[in-house]
């Protein structure tokens, strides 16, 4: 059955009629709060440091000190540190909102103006002593990390480094997405983009290639059409060989041919013109006088 908006605002008013005395507890069974005790003194302000009648707020804090004296020509000025504040805020629907505010001074600041450590809890938690618990070591790590006398662990500085990564902080009086959701959200744009393509460009090269059934066949086709144009060309080879020899031979018989004709020829030559001197010689003897007898 769903808790109505009066069940959640009488848990939260049971909080807030209790807190002081459970962080106080805190502090004392804290031995790191002991020098803060000392310096700032915590405060536990149900209905918020602002005159205590604001029935919605709960507020844990270490108060203020001054650090430093400086003179400005003939006046001087005193430089004060407050403290990291935990701030319980419950909404119109009974729902709770739990931040933390760092130390800073006027001229010493983190970036952030707040970390958003719970949004819009059911106040059913806050009877939880482990739970109030946690967001007491949340309060004191970040007191270690912002304060200027701060000493934090190395635990207390994973700690801030996972609450700023991972939770709402307020800049510049703008409330921010996470650092891991810009994180996450640069890394989907990067896959929806440069991955995704190259994840459908490696798809499609591997949908593209022929099984390996098929990639053998058509190698073993491709190989036995290579031997046959292979003995081809030896066979061209061997029958240009035996055509070259031929031509030779032809070229020798043809020259041959020439030089019988050639010798025919001259042949035929002289023999006219030894026909032609007789012929000569037989028409002179021809025409000389008989003598009488």
């Amino acid at each position: 059955m769903a808790r109505t908006r009066q069940e959640r605002k009488n848990d939260f008013d049971e909080f807030y009629n209790s807190a002081k005395d459970i962080f106080i507890a805190f502090r004392d069974q804290d031995e790191k709060a002991e020098k803060f005790e000392r310096l700032y003194m915590l405060s536990v302000c149900p209905g918020s440091r602002a005159g205590g009648d604001n029935n919605r707020i709960v507020e844990v804090f270490w108060g203020s000190r001054p650090f430093e004296t400086i003179t400005q020509g003939n006046s001087w000025k005193s430089l004060s540190e407050y403290g990291a504040t935990l701030l319980f805020e419950r909404d119109d629907s009974g729902f709770v909102m739990i931040s933390i505010y760092p130390a800073g001074t006027e001229n010493k600041k983190p970036i952030e103006s707040s970390i958003s450590l719970k949004l819009w809890i059911d106040p059913t938690r806050l009877k939880s002593n482990t739970f109030l618990k946690s967001l007491w070591n949340d309060f004191m790590a970040y007191m270690e990390c912002t304060s200027l006398d701060g000493n934090p662990t190395l635990k207390q500085r994973m700690r801030i480094s996972y609450l700023r990564y991972f939770k709402h902080t307020v800049v510049d009086k703008t409330w921010l997405p996470t650092k891991f959701s810009d994180f996450t959200g640069d890394l989907v744009k990067w896959v929806l983009t440069v991955g995704l393509s190259g994840v459908i460009i490696y798809a499609l090269t591997i949908l593209s290639q022929p099984n390996t059934t098929e990639s053998e066949i058509q190698l073993k086709t491709v190989n036995e059409k290579l031997e046959i144009i292979s003995k081809q060309i030896d066979s061209i080879s061997k029958t240009s060989e035996k055509t070259k020899i031929i031509s030779i031979k032809l070229d020798s018989i043809d020259m041959h041919t020439k030089s019988i004709k050639e010798s025919i020829k001259e042949i035929e030559m002289k023999d006219k013109a030894e026909r032609t001197t007789k012929a000569i010689r037989n028409a002179g003897s021809s025409t000389k006088p008989k003598v009488n007898e």
